[in-house]
């Protein structure tokens, strides 16, 4: 996947997801916390990127700079569950309602 697929797929994914949960400075705190606290319970390398991405779309939400890109392999693993089932939450924590669009996915 080019990186040009890589970001369209993500933003897809990411616009889907937060057309059913609209972000605020709120949800983004709590999500930020969230992350943080499955860090401190299974530290890993990939929490770790899931944590500066998810402080990075709070700061989004109080700047408007997307400091949440920044967390290259987070990004890539949003894109890629989007491309391949149209969510970018896993298959353990997929609500079933991100209100996909599956003309957003580029095959």
């Amino acid at each position: 996947m080019s990186i040009r697929e890589m970001l369209h797929n993500y933003h897809a994914g990411m616009a889907a997801y937060d057309r059913c949960h609209p972000p605020s400075i709120t949800s983004q705190w709590q999500a930020f916390k969230s992350e943080a606290l499955e860090f401190m319970e299974n530290p890993s390398t990939s929490e770790a990127w899931d944590i500066l991405h998810s402080f990075g779309r709070f700061l989004w939400k109080l700047t408007g700079i997307p400091l949440q890109l920044l967390a290259l392999p987070t990004v890539y693993k949003h894109s890629q569950r989007y491309a391949h089932h149209g969510c970018i939450r896993s298959a353990r924590n997929c609500e079933l309602n991100c209100c996909v669009h599956t003309t957003d996915i580029k095959p």
